[in-house]
């Protein structure tokens, strides 16, 4: 049990056990839930060892007061457990100072149980989402609200005009439930789940969802960075803030993506989200609208400092590095440094010659820019993405600049 006050609440046991009074007495009655938590903490610990159980029952009996719920035998416990002493112990190899503070944390403690306690106040979870909302596949439309808001999508994004922007108020993206991500963590009622819903997120924006041939659907893709929305997105699992969104669930069909298929990171996205530097509907609208490559001509000279930035970044992130090798990966490691550094310096050397025989260099851009590509005639194009990028799509996105340069 970590400590680090002589309050009732000044510990580890203590703050954890107060997410399990929250389920005992927010799901059950109170003798239930007292017999539910009872039968929790007495297989985890027991009253001979002294500070778990004063952790333990003194935190008990102050959630109860403060909720109108403490029952006098609890009370009369915890009160019979203060004045013989119980638990003390530690606090008396700790030293004088450590007693003195103890003693007068739980004098304040007693006085609170025995004076009057509140009428019983109903008792909520927070921050917990233990609905299932949708089923997998259903396609969903949800209006955007983009009255009053500035676009903010707060990221590196193409900019909008304010008045497109606020040309989409009521209008509506579509999304689908691909599946829940579920996170067991009550002791007390191990079948109560906290949830997010994972959500796919489709192109375009729509005046009425009557008119989306969910068939002809395609994801959203990689123009918002790894840090904001690519094709799919996690929310709570409550279904608030998509009623006040108008959701309209317009079909179902094969979810376009399972867990197993998972190979990032989802972003985060609260669909009440409106704050200065970002809103929700701004990183929605940047994720829906259908860019174009473009590749605009760079007339600025290059310096080698600058292209061996460029490399670095890109050799980097095209391998995926990471620097967290554990000790065991230690021969891995090094084999693959050598080889990215072999590889850096062969791409370096490369490219440098092109710029050298005169080679054109373009900026990247896909809603932001996203790196650069050196063309000589009659040679392969060189692209080099910086770390900014989603390099799961980079193979997409070198791709679409071949084709356009290497014809």
């Amino acid at each position: 049990m970590g400590t680090w006050s002589a309050s009732i609440t000044g510990n580890d046991t203590a703050l954890d056990m107060i997410e399990e009074y929250k389920v005992a007495f927010s799901y059950f009655d109170v003798p239930t839930g007292l017999a539910k938590l009872d039968q929790f903490v007495r297989s985890n610990f027991d009253e001979s060892d002294e500070d778990e159980w004063c952790a333990y029952f003194y935190s008990l009996a102050e959630f109860m007061w403060k909720n109108g719920i403490l029952t006098d035998e609890i009370r009369d416990k915890a009160v019979q457990m203060v004045d013989s002493d119980f638990g003390m112990e530690t606090w008396i190899e700790a030293g004088k100072s450590a007693v003195n503070q103890r003693r007068k944390a739980l004098a304040k403690f007693r006085e609170k149980i025995m004076s009057p306690q509140c009428e019983p106040k109903k008792i909520k979870l927070n921050h917990i989402y233990p609905d299932d909302i949708f089923e997998d596949g259903e396609v969903i439309a949800i209006q955007l609200k983009t009255a009053g808001k500035k676009y903010v999508p707060g990221n590196m994004c193409e900019p909008i005009s304010d008045e497109e922007f606020l040309s989409y108020d009521n209008k509506y993206v579509i999304i689908q439930k691909a599946y829940s991500k579920e996170q067991h963590f009550c002791g007390v009622m191990p079948e109560l789940c906290d949830r997010t819903a994972v959500f796919v997120l489709f192109k375009g924006i729509y005046d009425s969802p009557e008119a989306v041939d969910i068939t002809k659907l395609e994801k959203a893709d990689f123009k918002c960075g790894r840090s904001a929305l690519t094709c799919h997105f996690e929310h709570f699992s409550s279904m608030f803030h998509f009623k006040k969104r108008g959701y309209k669930i317009i079909g179902k069909m094969e979810p376009l993506m399972t867990s197993a298929e998972e190979d990032c990171q989802t972003s985060f996205l609260n669909l009440g989200d409106n704050y200065p530097q970002t809103n929700a509907d701004s990183r929605l609208i940047a994720a829906v609208l259908d860019y174009e490559v473009v590749l605009k001509e760079h007339d600025k000279a290059i310096s080698d400092e600058f292209l061996a930035d460029m490399v670095t970044s890109y050799v980097h992130w095209k391998w995926n590095y990471s620097y967290a090798f554990s000790a065991k990966e230690k021969d891995e490691y090094l084999a693959r440094k050598a080889k990215m550094n072999e590889a850096r310096k062969e791409l370096y050397a490369a490219c440098h010659e092109m710029l050298e025989k005169g080679a054109k260099v373009y900026k990247i851009y896909y809603a932001y820019p996203l790196g650069y590509a050196i063309k000589l005639s009659g040679e392969p194009s060189k692209i080099l993405l910086h770390s900014r990028s989603e390099y799961k799509y980079w193979d997409v996105l070198e791709e679409a600049v071949r084709a356009r340069l290497d014809i």
